[in-house]
């Protein structure tokens, strides 16, 4: 489905995102399913002059280990273990290598543990030993475009892309075996929340409204005409 915008185009997350950079990068251990990677793939950005968009982030903070992609329009963040670090880590996963670990939906929940030291990445499946290289750690701070509250002012009427949404679809039918109908809370010209609580917490997504092209409204055709009630009448 392809739309025929006016005026301003879709709104990009990079908007309000600074960056995280590590030129030395940090050492990690973690383990990923392969349906992690397959569902988070379909987030990521494909032939993006921004490289580090091109693959997956692993981030490791006083929160737990958590994996992320994003192509600016959307965002998917997945938590994939507990193990917490005062200090902030990442590593950026690059498209290229996980295209060929990602494996089949049969293989969906195989585990692949990953050791990292600098940008130097060593895959350990149940056959085989890959290695890799990162991207450097360049990553847009994610926190700043995660709306975590949500107040009855906020809802406001909003517009953003459906094929957008179906991508969220598709992550869904890898995280669950199935297809699944996500829930959006929406913040009109904010950034909207896409999850699927009747799963479980562990994925929550983030999908950029187009901006208004006009003032929301129900069409005035749709309103029942105020009619003044017939007054009874006295019969002799």
């Amino acid at each position: 489905m392809k739309f025929q915008r006016v005026g301003h185009q879709p709104g990009d997350l990079f908007d309000a995102m600074s960056h995280h950079f590590n030129s030395k990068g940090f050492n990690m251990k973690f383990s990923i399913k392969r349906k992690d990677i397959r569902a988070m793939l379909h987030l990521a950005a494909k032939k993006d002059i921004r490289y580090y968009l091109q693959g997956i982030n692993v981030v490791r903070d006083n929160r737990g280990t958590y994996i992320e992609a994003t192509d600016g329009h959307v965002l998917g963040r997945l938590l994939i273990d507990g193990i917490r670090s005062d200090t902030k880590q990442n590593v950026v996963l690059p498209t290229e290598a996980l295209s060929k670990l990602k494996g089949t939906k049969k293989q969906g929940d195989e585990w692949l543990s990953f050791s990292v030291e600098g940008f130097a990445v060593e895959c350990i499946d149940s056959q085989s030993t890959t290695r890799f290289s990162a991207h450097d750690a360049r990553f847009p701070d994610t926190d700043r475009v995660i709306p975590m509250v949500f107040k009855d002012e906020d809802v406001k009427p909003a517009t953003f892309n459906p094929d957008l949404l179906v991508r969220f679809v598709d992550v869904s039918e890898e995280l669950y075996g199935k297809r699944q109908i996500p829930m959006v809370l929406q913040r009109g010209s904010q950034s909207s929340i896409v999850s699927f609580p009747q799963m479980d917490d562990a994925f929550i997504g983030v999908i950029m409204p187009t901006r208004e092209f006009a003032p929301a409204r129900v069409p005035a055709w749709c309103y029942i005409p105020s009619v003044k009630p017939v007054e009874a009448t006295e019969t002799a």
